[in-house]
């Protein structure tokens, strides 16, 4: 078993954490207290990062960009979500789509979107996840064909028709493609084939911008509904085949769930750095309160939870990059991550006290954005289940 990191990943490390610290950290308060959500988007930071090739590290090198491994891929979403969660979300659809495309897309779809994830000049091209709506989240993949999604996709003269609302979708709005998930055969579930995931370019004839979402945090990152009224769009467009949405949306979850433990911890991080900082400045009673048993503690948990969380998303990575089935783990890294972060930010600004909980100090805007983790790609609640029910199904799979 090996712990140490190769010397490109720490200059990778270096590279991104200097980004953050200088260009990043410093505005992202700014940006969260903009009262309208469309105003809170950075894209000046956004221009910057792309520049640097944040946002191509999952696209091959053969079509320009990094390809990176997913080590270092959530090595580079730690970091970024040290310096605002919300902006290392609005990158991670864009890195996540270019790691669908690879996998399951054309030759004729690589060389489109890739090369233009890559080589966009404005590097401001990003991308969506168009999967969940108004009444369903977690049972969108249900096997019943009556239950979850209801957003449909019908082909006719070689082009599909697409009908339906999409809501709480990340870069809704200012994402140039988004991958849709629609209900292509009314008579199945998704496990049976019965959903199917297409390429959707922003300006598709029928796609419409809905309400964007006002949120409490991860202000940074632009959450809102697409309408599709007879949206329409080649047949080539379609990612994979047909019936083949489960199989893509289980692929992309495999990378999400760690990539959310990955966010937690450097939320965890960036809480850890200010409430360590603070309570070896902070005097009371003649001495520095990190001194008084009751705070070292504190400190101690959100170190030892942030150890755990990095190691929890780095074994998923590493399971990625072997290509060992690892949804398991990945689970277990999300729980973990989520729940270090919004115990970080919550001991963080019991620490500071009446200073963690004014708006003056970065500790609270922490827990408004680390509360999301624990919701969004599929609810903890959900995760623990699922964590013994694969467990059950691993131990009835026959050996050899």
């Amino acid at each position: 078993m090996e712990f140490s990191f190769s010397k490109e990943l720490l200059q990778l490390k270096a590279m991104v954490s200097k980004f953050v610290d200088k260009d990043l950290a410093p505005f992202a308060a700014e940006y969260d207290k903009k009262e309208n959500p469309k105003d809170c988007i950075p894209w000046s930071i956004i221009e910057k990062a792309m520049g640097l090739g944040l946002g191509s590290a999952a696209v091959p090198k053969e079509f320009g960009g990094s390809g990176l491994s997913s080590l270092e891929i959530l090595t580079i979403i730690e970091e970024l979500a040290r310096g605002d969660a919300g902006f290392a979300y609005t990158l991670l659809s864009t890195i996540t789509g270019a790691q669908l495309i690879t996998k399951f897309g054309t030759d004729e779809q690589k060389n489109q979107w890739l090369t233009k994830i890559a080589n966009d000049q404005t590097k401001r091209f990003l991308m969506g996840f168009a999967l969940s709506e108004p009444q369903t989240g977690s049972d969108n993949m249900s096997p019943n064909p009556n239950a979850g999604m209801l957003t449909t996709a019908e082909l006719t003269d070689g082009q599909y028709i697409i009908n339906g609302t999409k809501s709480f979708i990340t870069n809704a709005g200012i994402a140039g493609l988004y991958l849709v998930w629609a209900r292509t055969d009314k008579s199945k579930g998704a496990p049976q084939g019965g959903l199917s995931v297409f390429l959707v370019p922003a300006d598709a004839p029928g796609l419409k911008v809905g309400k964007i979402e006002d949120k409490m945090g991860n202000r940074l990152s632009q959450q809102g509904e697409l309408i599709f009224e007879n949206c329409i769009i080649p047949a080539s467009n379609l990612l994979g085949k047909e019936g083949m949405g489960l199989p893509v949306c289980l692929a992309m979850i495999e990378n999400r769930f760690s990539t959310v433990g990955a966010i937690g911890t450097g939320i965890a991080q960036a809480a850890f750095n200010i409430s360590y900082k603070y309570a070896k400045e902070r005097v009371q009673g003649g001495a520095p309160i990190i001194n008084q048993q009751a705070i070292s503690h504190k400190l101690a948990n959100i170190l030892i939870a942030i150890e755990s969380s990095r190691l929890l998303y780095q074994k998923a990575a590493w399971h990625l990059d072997n290509m060992i089935p690892g949804m398991v783990i990945g689970s277990m890294s999300k729980v973990a991550g989520s729940e270090a972060a919004i115990m970080a930010s919550n001991e963080t600004i019991q620490i500071l006290g009446c200073y963690g909980y004014s708006r003056e100090y970065p500790a609270e805007k922490l827990l408004r954005d680390s509360k999301a983790l624990s919701i969004c790609e599929s609810a903890n609640e959900v995760q623990r289940s699922n964590i013994i029910m694969m467990l059950q199904m691993m131990e009835q799979k026959p050996q050899g």
